[in-house]
């Protein structure tokens, strides 16, 4: 936050312009400018929160013993104790496609093949045939335009069938990357401008949570969605961590 508080103005009617800044946090006992150590930014809806998730700031379960300790300390000493879990797509396919799309697919083979049902270890058998028997290969896919998510699920669910493939990853079209079998955690990247006063432009992280929640919750064309306007999980699934 480079010692300010966020956008701030008085309003005033009668002016041209609206005069907004972003103003030192100042401790009124010394007179000292103080630094934000993190904040976060969160939007509820019924069992659904979205947060503003930076690097360095202890992510979401930080932000579940900041709000237990602050319910706490207005409810019950003991109660409640809130804990935040991500959730993964229900259904693969719509959730890449909500994404974007495919952009991507790497795989390593780790096994060759003549196996034509393992198309993809297929290929890179064929590649490593040529190159010889002592070559690592190692292949990198891109998809200048489309959706491509069944190519993806594909290459993902010939991975977890057989040990052919030593590793996968499949590059998402927001800047997102599933590996392993297949757990798209859902989330969103952004890029967030920072004003000329050094200060995060919020407009622009809250314009982006907001619509990544209507995102959440409005039904495609088959009417899925991810949860409905209650907040509900309704196209995902809570993981555990240890899962």
């Amino acid at each position: 936050m480079n010692g300010v508080a966020p956008e701030q103005t008085t309003p005033n009617f009668t002016a041209t312009s609206l005069p907004i800044n972003a103003n030192p946090i100042v401790d009124p006992t010394t007179g000292q400018t103080r630094q934000v150590v993190h904040s976060y930014r969160a939007l509820f809806l019924g069992q659904c929160a979205i947060v503003e998730v930076e690097k360095g700031g202890g992510g979401t379960a930080t932000l579940a013993n900041v709000l237990t300790h602050l319910l706490r300390s207005h409810v019950n000493p003991a109660l409640p104790g809130i804990e935040l879990m991500d959730v993964v797509g229900a259904d693969l396919r719509r959730s890449i496609a909500a994404a974007g799309g495919v952009e991507r697919i790497s795989a390593r083979l780790a096994t060759s093949t003549t196996n034509r049902r393992r198309p993809l270890s297929f290929r890179l058998s064929r590649l490593k045939q040529w190159a010889g028997g002592h070559a690592v290969v190692h292949a990198d896919i891109e998809f200048p335009d489309g959706e491509n998510s069944a190519k993806g699920i594909a290459a993902l669910d010939e991975y977890a069938s057989d040990n052919g493939l030593d590793a996968v990853a499949i590059y998402l079209r927001d800047g997102q990357k599933i590996t392993g079998l297949g757990k798209f955690v859902e989330k969103r990247r952004m890029d967030i401008q920072i004003n000329p006063s050094g200060a995060y432009n919020m407009a622009d992280i809250e314009n982006t949570m907001w619509n990544y929640l209507d995102e959440l919750r409005r039904p495609d064309n088959e009417g899925w969605r991810i949860i409905d306007n209650d907040g509900r999980p309704s196209g995902a699934r809570v993981i555990d961590a240890d899962e």
